[in-house]
């Protein structure tokens, strides 16, 4: 043991990589909670923690090479790992987006086919979802995981720590520009959302007169119940259409997500 801490440069320099490890697992916590292509929100505990403490371990080093010192006091530290759970929950919120966007189209879309009655359990989150709703996220994460998203995830991630050294971010000067950052990024996944959700509103839109009109020429056939299956039918193929049509633009809504979500880390570095 004596041997180790001196080939870490002394027992000073243990508790300081110590201090700035507690900081680096604030910081990527969150990931394990906001982030579904990291990991499930429903994941045991267990499993979690060895996400948290893997990174951890990883990232300490890069981390401690930025930062000069570390408050000593257990209070201290506890303040700033506050500060760094926001940071690292603003990244991990910003870069997952598109994925949560994935979502609000499958459900818009199960919405207007009448399927909202359909709810499942979640598998992920352990909520109520809509079946096209997880069926969109799934497909996203599996794309997104193909595509290498988590390592360009994580390497930003990295970025962040030497560009906004932990310990040292400023939360109150920052939250304006990150609220607008978000906002403008909250945007941009409500609109992505609504295009992936569009074909199917057209086509529900248009099954919907067809039913009008047929119930205008013959009042005795039970339109209502008669055409749920054609809602829903409608609603899935034009969903999947639609889908088919976009997912082209998931690589470069995910990479134009992790952009923005290291972009906005940047306030948390100015004072």
């Amino acid at each position: 043991m004596e041997r180790l801490i001196e080939w870490l440069g002394g027992e000073a320099q243990v508790w300081h990589l110590v201090r700035v490890g507690v900081l680096v697992a604030a910081r990527v916590a969150p990931l394990t909670l906001f982030a579904p292509w990291l990991s499930m929100r429903t994941s045991p505990p267990i499993l979690r923690a060895a996400v948290i403490l893997a990174l951890t371990v990883v990232l300490t080093p890069l981390a401690a090479e930025s930062v000069q010192t570390v408050p000593v006091g257990g209070l201290n530290l506890a303040l700033l790992a506050v500060k760094e759970a926001l940071v690292g929950a603003v990244f991990a919120v910003a870069s997952a987006l598109p994925l949560h966007a994935l979502t609000w189209a499958g459900r818009l879309t199960d919405t207007w086919r009448g399927a909202s009655m359909a709810e499942i359990v979640a598998p992920h989150t352990g909520e109520r979802s809509s079946p096209l709703g997880e069926l969109y996220l799934l497909m996203g994460i599996a794309i997104f995981v193909a595509l290498g998203g988590h390592r360009l995830a994580i390497a930003a991630f990295a970025e962040g720590l030497a560009q906004v050294p932990v310990g040292a971010a400023s939360v109150g000067g920052a939250i304006s520009d990150v609220a607008l950052g978000a906002t403008r990024l909250s945007a941009n996944a409500v609109a992505f959302a609504t295009a992936l959700a569009a074909p199917a509103a057209a086509a529900i839109i248009l099954v919907e007169v067809s039913l009008g009109l047929l119930a205008r020429t013959a009042p005795q056939i039970p339109v209502f119940f008669a055409g749920m299956p054609l809602r829903a039918a409608t609603g899935v193929a034009a969903a999947l259409l639609g889908l088919s049509i976009l997912v082209g633009e998931l690589p470069t809504a995910y990479r134009d997500a992790i952009d923005a979500a290291a972009q906005l880390l940047m306030p948390f570095g100015s004072r």
